[in-house]
């Protein structure tokens, strides 16, 4: 009996390394990626586009990635990124991400930054630094454009909200140009109102109204703004009676960027046309004795 069991014994000891060896041939290769980095994605309007597309300010912070057509990932730039890829020419493609207020997502792709498309030969284990350009695609048009840019100090294409018949909700102050070196952020001028204790409100709507697609295609609002206090943005029908949800739009001590996806709310409260409204109003909870709004480079896009 302990004759066998040795026996048994000695058939197993021999037996483990083959078993091993043959485990080994089941593990997976190896695979070095291949990196990738961005910096950022710089935007620019031709030369021959700047009256027709108006300012080349942008606010891009974030990047979706493809490779080959499959996606690498979302990413918020400066980022390395790992691709998995043999060595060899690639096709990269480099879309613009930004944070659009008034979307069911909080970050996602502008539709109407055309995408960076670069072919590249790579080699596992590398890392190589794209520098991305943007531009409006072609098909884009502007239905609404305010630079703020006009000869006189009264905006032509923003006027006070008259208060839809009730003068009680009427704008008790107005929107002017201002050309003050430190208060402009671009061109010429730039849109300003200032509210009180003896002008707390201030409502100004986009003119004329714009009859804007309520097919579910992408609509955008982009502006630049600053503002001592919240505001809001939202959306007047043609009578100005009808109004949709308000945006608030938190203070920002220097300029700032800002996109608005208006499809969804266009195809929620059906309204046409549209008078897009900005609404401040004076924060006396904070004891605020004055505020101020500036607006510039008010342009919708569809």
């Amino acid at each position: 009996m302990l004759k066998s069991i040795r026996h048994t014994f000695l058939i197993l000891v021999l037996l483990i390394p083959f078993v091993i060896s043959s485990c080994s041939t089941f593990d997976p290769p190896v695979v070095i990626p291949i990196y990738g980095h961005i910096d950022s994605i710089h935007f620019t309007i031709p030369p021959d586009s700047v009256n027709k597309q108006g300012s080349a300010s942008s606010k891009i912070p974030y990047t979706w990635v493809y490779l080959d057509d499959n996606p690498v990932g979302a990413f918020q730039m400066p980022c390395t990124f790992p691709m998995v890829a043999g060595n060899g020419t690639h096709n990269i493609k480099i879309y613009s991400g930004v944070a659009a207020a008034g979307g069911t997502s909080p970050v996602s792709i502008n539709p109407f930054y055309q995408y960076y498309s670069i072919n590249i030969n790579m080699q596992q284990g590398s890392t190589y630094k794209f520098q991305p350009v943007s531009m409006y695609y072609s098909w884009v048009t502007f239905p609404f454009m305010e630079n703020f840019d006009e000869s006189s100090n009264v905006p032509t294409h923003i006027v006070n909200y008259h208060g839809g018949g009730n003068a009680a909700t009427a704008s008790t102050t107005s929107m002017l140009i201002t050309n003050k070196r430190g208060l402009v952020f671009q061109g010429k001028g730039s849109g300003m109102t200032v509210v009180n204790s003896a002008h707390p409100y201030y409502i100004g709507i986009t003119n004329p109204g714009n009859s804007l697609p309520n097919s579910g295609s992408p609509v955008y609002m982009e502006l630049n703004y600053r503002a001592t206090t919240i505001f809001t943005i939202g959306m007047f029908d043609a009578d100005t009676t009808n109004q949709s949800n308000p945006i608030l739009v938190y203070p920002a001590p220097t300029w700032t960027k800002m996109y608005v996806t208006l499809n969804s709310t266009i195809s929620t409260f059906n309204i046409q046309p549209q008078n897009i409204y900005f609404t401040i109003g004076l924060d006396s909870v904070d004891d605020h004795t004055s505020d101020t709004l500036l607006l510039d480079n008010i342009k919708i896009l569809d």
